[in-house]
């Protein structure tokens, strides 16, 4: 988040990358807790949050594929751009979604061998939660810092406006939510303050997001 105005104001994809690394370390946690008795419903719950959790990190990388880096390497030429390692990392990162969905998904099945299966799950979800880091990292360190010195703040609000115009409704009942529960106090004041709407889609929308939430392991 940028406090100058001159620069472009970080503060969604901050909250955003605050949120993906708090709920992988939460989902890793709840997937080391499960048992078998957790079969009828949380493992229901968790698939259900881990759903909607994977179309928020994959919808994030599509704005970033084909708007925000589009948009830096106009600026400054494609050479500038770490964009072969942000690809290769976003191709493990979808790989690595799909066998955790799949994971969870094997739980359900009461004939399998649980302890096995939810060790293995654990297994792949740990590898997430590093290559995630790792991978917001990179971000942090090199395509903010970018942005902030390439890209105009009203560029780069323009970029925000399209991306929120290409999230689906049922995505954005998550998203909104999703951040400010994982939002400081200071964070909640600026993000309504930038976009006062956002307090009243919060307000419509936190109960559907806590129901998914509640599976999760505080």
């Amino acid at each position: 988040m940028s406090a100058n105005r001159s620069k472009p104001d970080l503060l969604f994809v901050t909250l955003i990358h605050q949120s993906l690394r708090a709920d992988a370390a939460r989902l890793s946690a709840s997937i080391t807790a499960l048992d078998p008795a957790d079969r009828p419903q949380r493992l229901a719950g968790m698939r259900a949050f881990f759903g909607q959790y994977c179309d928020q990190l994959r919808l994030h990388h599509t704005h970033e594929d084909n708007l925000f880096f589009p948009a830096l390497q106009g600026a400054l030429g494609a050479d500038n751009m770490p964009t072969p390692e942000l690809a290769a990392q976003h191709e493990t990162l979808d790989a690595e979604l799909q066998a955790t969905s799949e994971g969870l998904a094997g739980l359900v099945d009461p004939s399998g061998d649980f302890e096995a299966n939810r060790a293995k799950l654990a297994n792949n979800m740990s590898s997430l939660v590093a290559h995630l880091d790792a991978h917001l990292a990179l971000e942090e360190a090199t395509v903010l810092p970018l942005i902030e010195s390439a890209l105009s703040p009203t560029t780069y609000k323009q970029l925000e406006a399209q991306a929120r115009r290409q999230t689906p409704r049922p995505q954005a009942r998550f998203l909104i939510p999703w951040l400010v529960a994982h939002a400081t106090a200071q964070q909640q004041t600026a993000l309504f303050k930038t976009a006062p709407p956002l307090r009243f889609v919060n307000w419509l929308d936190r109960r559907h997001y806590r129901h998914l939430d509640h599976a999760l392991a505080s």
